[in-house]
C-alpha cells in the first residue's frame, strides 16, 4: 500500500488530480463572483438612474416652489429629526427623496411623467380622477406604507407642512372647506386634514 502511494506520489497522479480539483473550485468560485459583481454593478447603475429621476424632479421643485412656508416645513419634517429622549434636534443625515418627491408628484404629475417616475406613482394614485383634499391624503397614506424609511418624522410638522400644501394646491379641491369671514383658513384646513387622516 505505501509502495502504491509512493509510486502515485513520484508519478505526479496525485499532485495532478488535486490541481484540477482545485481548478475546478477555483474557476466555480471565480465565475460566481464575477455574477456576483455584475449583478451588484447592475443594480447601481439602477441606483444611479433612479437617483438621478428623483434629484431631476426635486430640482425643479426647488425652481417651482415658491411658497416659504412649505420649503420651511420640507426643512423641518424631512432634513431634521428630534431625539425624544434628549428633545435634542439633528440634521438627518439624508432624506427620503422618494416620498419628498412622492408629495408633490399629484401637483406635477406631468413633470414627473416626463422623467419616467411614474413607475413609483401612478399605482397608488386614484385613476384619472379629478384629486379631492380626501383623494390626497388616501394617497400620502399609501405612499408612506409603500416608501416609508422607519425614520420617525415629527408628526405636528408633518401636518403643518400638509396644511401648507393643501392650502397652496388643492384650494379648489371639491372638498375645500368653505370659509366664513372670521374663520381661520389654517385652522379649517387642518380641522379637514385631522378629519380625513382619521376616517
Amino acid at each position: 500500500m505505501v509502495e502504491e502511494f509512493m509510486g502515485s506520489l513520484e508519478s505526479g497522479e496525485i499532485w495532478s488530480g488535486g490541481v484540477e480539483k482545485v481548478s475546478e473550485v477555483a474557476v466555480q468560485k471565480v465565475q460566481e463572483e464575477a455574477r456576483q459583481a455584475k449583478q451588484v454593478a447592475q443594480q447601481l447603475k439602477k441606483d444611479k438612474a433612479k437617483n438621478d429621476q428623483f434629484a431631476q424632479f426635486l430640482t425643479f421643485l426647488m425652481q417651482e416652489i415658491k411658497n416659504e412656508q412649505i420649503i420651511k416645513g420640507l426643512y423641518e419634517t424631512f432634513f431634521t429629526t428630534i431625539d425624544y429622549k434628549t428633545n435634542i434636534t439633528y440634521l438627518r443625515k439624508d432624506m427620503n427623496s422618494v416620498v419628498v418627491v412622492g408629495v408633490f408628484y399629484p401637483f406635477f404629475k406631468e413633470k414627473g411623467e416626463e422623467i419616467w417616475l411614474g413607475k413609483y406613482f401612478d399605482q397608488l394614485l386614484p385613476e384619472k380622477e379629478q384629486l379631492s383634499i380626501r383623494k390626497y391624503i388616501s394617497y400620502l397614506q399609501e405612499l408612506s406604507n409603500h416608501y416609508h424609511d422607519n425614520i420617525p418624522i415629527n408628526q405636528s410638522d408633518f401636518i403643518n407642512l400638509l396644511v401648507v400644501i393643501i392650502q397652496e394646491y388643492l384650494k379648489n379641491a371639491s372638498d375645500a372647506p368653505s370659509l366664513t369671514a372670521k374663520e381661520d383658513p389654517q385652522e379649517a384646513y387642518k380641522n379637514l386634514t385631522y378629519q380625513y387622516l382619521n376616517e
